[in-house]
């Protein structure tokens, strides 16, 4: 189900293409995922419309559409919690959630989360990559971003 809710994520910011989404439907299935849409949409060709389809698989899964501001937050926190899990490098991690911060509605909120993030990109350049106390710091930050917004819609 985490696939398939990345894949809607990216569907929304316009990073995922609808041809892929018939064979990514068979393999959820394959994985135990299962709703009727997602059914029709592994039987489609790759040509056929198929978008639609599987917004209406991901609802019946109880992951509705995200509008692109909730698509950055998802993104957000994946990257807070891959780099939590080891899955990203601090600085692979840290430059992904700036960039989906970035992208968020002006606030205090994302211009706080921007300049961390950056900040911290910064210093460990600076330190060309031997900075193990800013990836230490990178770290806790990721850990204060997930504790700050508990409420945040989860990936």
């Amino acid at each position: 189900m985490k696939h398939l809710r990345k894949t809607a994520v990216d569907l929304v910011l316009g990073e995922q293409s609808t041809h892929e989404l018939p064979m990514l439907a068979a393999e959820a299935l394959a994985r135990g995922v299962d709703s009727p849409a997602l059914r029709t949409l592994a039987g489609l060709s790759r040509a056929d419309a198929s978008r639609e389809l599987f917004w209406q698989a991901m609802a019946e899964l109880g992951f509705p559409r995200p509008d692109p501001e909730t698509a950055w937050h998802h993104r957000m926190r994946w990257a807070a919690q891959s780099l939590l899990r080891g899955e990203l490098s601090p600085y692979d991690a840290s430059d992904q959630i700036y960039w989906c911060a970035s992208h968020l509605e002006r606030s205090p909120h994302a211009t706080s989360v921007t300049d961390r993030f950056l900040g911290l990109q910064l210093a460990w350049e600076e330190l060309q990559g031997q900075a193990p106390a800013v990836e230490d710091q990178m770290r806790e930050a990721a850990t204060a971003l997930l504790r700050a917004s508990p409420d945040a819609p989860r990936p």
